[in-house]
C-alpha cells in the first residue's frame, strides 16, 4: 500500500456550559474531595442539559471545525463518526445527521466504534481510505459523547468511571497534507473482559419492560466482576498500552526512544504517570485532562489540540497516541507533527 501523507488540518470542539466539579462529585459519591481531585485526577467534568443530545454536540463540533479550518463542506468526501453509540435514540446513526447538518453533500457518512479507542482507529481508517480509494482526499472525523447519563455516583465499584464527561470533537484530515501527519497504527483485543463492564438492561438480552423500567441497577454501567477487574484487567492495561505504542513505532522503524510527546485518554493520576514513565518520557511531555475529564474517545483530539495551543508540541515532534475501549481493546498510533 502506498505510504501517503495524511495530516490533520485543524480541530473543532463543543462543550456544554454545565459542569460538575470535584466538590460536587464528592458530595454525590461520598468519596472525599481530595481523592476525587488528587487520585482520580478530576477538577471538573462537563455536564449537558436535557436538550444537548449526542448528535447535537457532534454537529456543533463539526461546524466549529469548518470555521477553524476554512474548509468548504462540499470538499469533504467522507464523514467518519467515531463517537459513542449512546446517542439520541437507541438505534441511530449520527454520521449521516452530521453530514446533512453541515452541508457536506458530496460526502459518504458512516459510524464506527472501538469504544474509547475509536479516535486512533478512525485516524487509521481515514488514512487507509486515502491510500486505497481514488477520490477520497478530505475526511472529517467527528464524535459526540454524553455517557454521563449512565454513571451511578453511588456505586463505588465504578469509581474509575466518575471522570466521565461530555462534549463533541472533530478534525479535518487531508490527503497530502504534511503537518500533523498520521503515520502508523497497532491494536489488540482480549475477549476475556467482554462482559466485565455492562449496561445491564435495554439490550436484546434484558430489554426494557414495564416491570424493570424503574430498575436503577439496570440503567447504569455496572462492573460485573470486580475481582477479575482488579486481578487481571488492571494488571495488563499499562503493558498493553505500551506494547501497542512499540508495535506502531516498529512499523515506521522507530522505538520508544524516538518519542517526543505522548497523548493518553484521561485515566487516574497513578496510571497516567505509569504510562508516561514506561514510554520513557517526563510528565511534562504529556497533557493531563484534569479540567476536561474523560470525554471518551474524544480525549485524543482534545489533548492534541490543547498541547499544541500551550506550546507543548513543536514542529517535527514524534507523538504517541494511546487509547483503550471496553471489550477490551487497546490501540496505539504515531503522528509526526
Amino acid at each position: 500500500m502506498e505510504n501517503i501523507e495524511c495530516g490533520i488540518v485543524g480541530f473543532g470542539f463543543a462543550f456544554p456550559e454545565g459542569t460538575r466539579d470535584a466538590t460536587e462529585i464528592s458530595r454525590l459519591s461520598g468519596v472525599p474531595e481530595a481523592v476525587v481531585r488528587d487520585k482520580f485526577g478530576i477538577n471538573k467534568v462537563y455536564w449537558p442539559d436535557k436538550e444537548e443530545q449526542t448528535s447535537d454536540l457532534a454537529v456543533a463540533a463539526a461546524l466549529d471545525c469548518l470555521k477553524n479550518t476554512g474548509v468548504d463542506p462540499l470538499e469533504i468526501d467522507m464523514v467518519l463518526y467515531f463517537g459513542e453509540n449512546h446517542s439520541d435514540y437507541q438505534i441511530y446513526s449520527v454520521g449521516p445527521r452530521v453530514q446533512g447538518a453541515i452541508g457536506a453533500k458530496n460526502a459518504w457518512a458512516y459510524d464506527m466504534e472501538a469504544k474509547c479507542g475509536s479516535c486512533v482507529v478512525a485516524l487509521d481508517q481515514a488514512k487507509k481510505y486515502m491510500q486505497t480509494e481514488e477520490g477520497v482526499n478530505t475526511v472529517m472525523l467527528v464524535a459526540g459523547y454524553r455517557n454521563v447519563d449512565v454513571i451511578d455516583y453511588t456505586d463505588q465499584t465504578v469509581t474509575f468511571l466518575y471522570d466521565i464527561s461530555c462534549g463533541g470533537a472533530a478534525c479535518i484530515v487531508k490527503k497530502g497534507y504534511a503537518r500533523r501527519n498520521f503515520l502508523s497504527f497497532a491494536g489488540m483485543s482480549d475477549g476475556r473482559f467482554s462482559d466485565m463492564l455492562l449496561l445491564p438492561n435495554g439490550g436484546t438480552k434484558n430489554p426494557w419492560t414495564k416491570d424493570n423500567i424503574d430498575d436503577d441497577y439496570g440503567r447504569y454501567y455496572r462492573l460485573v466482576d470486580p475481582d477479575l477487574f482488579r486481578s487481571d484487567l488492571a494488571v495488563v492495561t499499562v503493558d498493553n498500552l505500551i506494547n501497542m505504542q512499540v508495535k506502531a513505532l516498529a512499523k515506521i522503524g522507530k522505538t520508544l526512544e524516538d518519542l517526543d510527546f505522548a497523548v493518553n485518554l484521561h485515566m487516574n493520576v497513578k496510571n497516567h504517570a505509569a504510562v508516561i514513565g514506561r514510554l520513557g518520557l517526563p510528565l511534562e511531555k504529556s497533557f493531563y485532562l484534569c479540567d476536561y475529564g474523560h470525554v471518551g474517545q474524544l480525549d485524543v483530539l482534545i489533548a492534541l489540540d490543547q498541547a499544541e495551543k500551550r506550546g507543548l508540541i513543536k514542529e517535527g515532534d514524534l507523538i504517541g497516541l494511546a487509547g483503550m475501549g471496553m471489550g477490551y481493546t487497546w490501540v496505539g498510533g504515531i503522528m509526526r507533527w
